[in-house]
């Protein structure tokens, strides 16, 4: 109710005082919308300091009350809330920080572990080329061991053939050694005889 007149009493000043300091309709009009704009920028400023600062809105607006003994009543019931909302932003800025920072954290902590498997691939990537070379190494000795193998292979059944031959040298070197084993013995009987 007291807002109603407040507005009403503020909108026949505008009207009184325009009547009274404009010349011409041109003026009135001029001098119409200055007010309107201070009007609005009164409003905007009294919602600027009850945003920045609601306790000394409260505090200032109780004191012109306790000059005024109780007559003028200020509707500043928003400004407890509002400071309520600034604190649950505050919060809320302060948690979401914290959750950045510790994101952040967990993002180096990734990022180092990155580093590492990196690190850790190129290791492995040398090693696969290190084992590549030795297994190539050890592929051309069991190829050249294979081929000693053949010649090795050919060389016994070279002797072995050589073997048999010899075998058959020996048998009939020892038959012969029995036929003049067995001439020499009836040649020593003769001779005996």
């Amino acid at each position: 109710c007291s807002l109603s007149v407040i507005t009403a009493l503020a909108l026949y000043a505008t009207v009184v005082y325009n009547f009274a300091a404009s010349r011409s309709n041109r003026e009135m009009i001029f001098n119409t919308f200055i007010l309107l704009f201070v009007n609005d920028l009164d409003e905007t400023l009294f919602a600027c300091v009850n945003v920045v600062s609601p306790e000394w809105l409260e505090k200032t607006t109780t004191e012109i009350a306790a000059r005024f003994h109780g007559n003028v009543r200020i509707n500043i019931q928003y400004a407890t809330p509002n400071h309520q909302l600034r604190d649950q932003q505050t919060r809320r800025i302060e948690n979401i920080e914290a959750k950045d920072k510790e994101l952040e954290r967990k993002v180096e902590g990734f990022e180092s572990f990155k580093e590492e498997q990196n690190r850790k691939f190129d290791d492995i990537e040398q090693n696969q080329v290190k084992i590549k070379a030795e297994n190539k190494k050890l592929e051309d000795k069991v190829t050249g061991l294979g081929e000693e193998q053949v010649t090795k292979d050919e060389e016994i059944t070279l002797l072995k053939s050589k073997n048999k031959e010899l075998e058959r040298k020996v048998e009939r070197l020892e038959s012969e050694l029995e036929y003049l084993k067995t001439k020499f013995h009836k040649f020593l009987e003769t001779a005996e005889h």
